[in-house]
């Protein structure tokens, strides 16, 4: 049994592939290395790394690994230096000079990831998404000995959810939604509450709506505007994965207009729960959820990616002024509207939808015995060389 050793911190999610049997092989990690929100020390340091300061210093981490213990190493989204042979787990290109445009353009830059490159220590780079491996030779001179794969995260299927209990869900007199999110202005948290203020205007009082986001970063107005809508229900973002479970099954309809995402796992597990998913057509988005298929897809104000999954500039490096200013996206508010209308008066469509989710997340590359056999294989292939 070959132990491969977790060198850098991760999100909450990549505990379900480290906590699963692999063939012949076994992840060694520390707990206090994940997490699901960013802490405030945390996004000031990403802050400092993404400012035009590190991008002509050339600032792009690597991590030191010292374990003589391992047999392999396994990296989020960072370099490492290791006398082990490693992998990198790679959210977006970008995550590997801290979300930066410029950085990878400037000449003390080059220098480092043409060394950092080739490192005969790293084996291969497997993409959470295909829009990552798809565009990341748009960003880097990979070398031939470097493996770029795709492998989707890991997520487990909800015990909690069946065939009938999804049609059951899509049956009820009342249409239960869910929106969860740590940031509830940035994935259109206010588009949604607007959308739900103008259903009750409408009277459809039987389309409900949970959020789940943490409630004291609301402002004062978003929340009075939830306390008016008897059809909204807010909870803190408090809940562990087995109580999400239930909100998920409980639910046939996700919502999720983002404006900034790469992969959300939120939707790869209200896939995976039967839920018919309304979002936006960015990134890896669209791989995850087809359009008319098991869910709908719309158009954001701004771009923060471009039709070709590369990053839109004029959005990524004046955030201020675009995704992160307080504004309200009337096509996506009137879209989530009539889909939803349209959802309740067709009960038919969306158990049809409800149902093509959790199809799509049993099967195929989202399988989880699928998943497991594509990560045996690279630390079989990385662990020979």
């Amino acid at each position: 049994m070959k132990k491969i050793y977790v060198a850098t911190k991760g999100r909450g999610f990549l505990k379900n592939l480290f906590k699963s049997e692999l063939k012949h092989h076994k992840f060694i990690y520390e707990e206090n290395k994940f997490h699901e929100v960013n802490s405030t020390k945390k996004k000031m340091m990403a802050k400092i790394a993404k400012s035009r300061i590190a991008d002509y210093l050339g600032l792009i981490q690597r991590i030191k690994v010292n374990d003589e213990s391992c047999d392999i190493v396994f990296s989020y989204n960072r370099f490492l230096k290791s006398n082990k042979n490693y992998v990198i787990y790679l959210e977006n290109p970008l995550a590997l000079v801290h979300y930066s445009t410029k950085r990878n353009k400037a000449l003390i830059s080059k220098i480092k990831l043409n060394k950092y490159l080739n490192d005969t220590k790293l084996k291969a780079i497997i993409c959470m998404s295909k829009a990552c491996q798809e565009t990341i030779r748009d960003f880097y001179e990979i070398p031939d000995n470097v493996e770029i794969k795709q492998i989707y995260p890991l997520a487990k299927a909800n015990v909690l959810t069946s065939e009938e209990s999804v049609k059951l869900s899509c049956r009820e007199p009342v249409i239960q939604c869910l929106y969860i999110s740590s940031d509830f202005n940035l994935k259109g948290g206010k588009d949604i509450l607007e959308a739900f203020n103008k259903l009750w205007g409408l009277g459809k009082k039987n389309i409900k709506l949970n959020i789940i986001t943490p409630i004291n970063k609301l402002d004062k107005e978003t929340f009075e505007k939830i306390e008016d809508n008897d059809n909204v229900n807010v909870f803190d973002f408090r809940f562990s994965k087995e109580e999400l479970y239930e909100f998920y099954n409980t639910s046939c309809i996700v919502l999720n207009p983002s404006r900034q995402d790469s992969f959300p796992l939120v939707i790869l597990e209200a896939v995976k729960s039967g839920n018919v998913v309304i979002t936006t057509d960015i990134y890896g988005l669209p791989e995850m959820v087809e359009d008319n298929y098991n869910g709908y897809l719309t158009q954001p104000r701004y771009r923060f990616f471009n039709y070709n999954n590369l990053p839109n500039e004029l959005v990524w490096n004046n955030r201020d002024n675009t995704i992160y200013s307080d504004y309200l996206d009337e096509n996506i508010i009137e879209f989530l509207v009539d889909k939803l209308i349209f959802l309740d008066e067709n009960r038919s469509e969306l158990e049809r939808m409800a149902l093509n989710s959790l199809f799509k997340g049993e099967n195929g590359e989202f399988n989880e015995e699928y998943i497991l056999d594509k990560w045996s294989e690279t630390f079989s292939y990385v662990g020979s060389e």
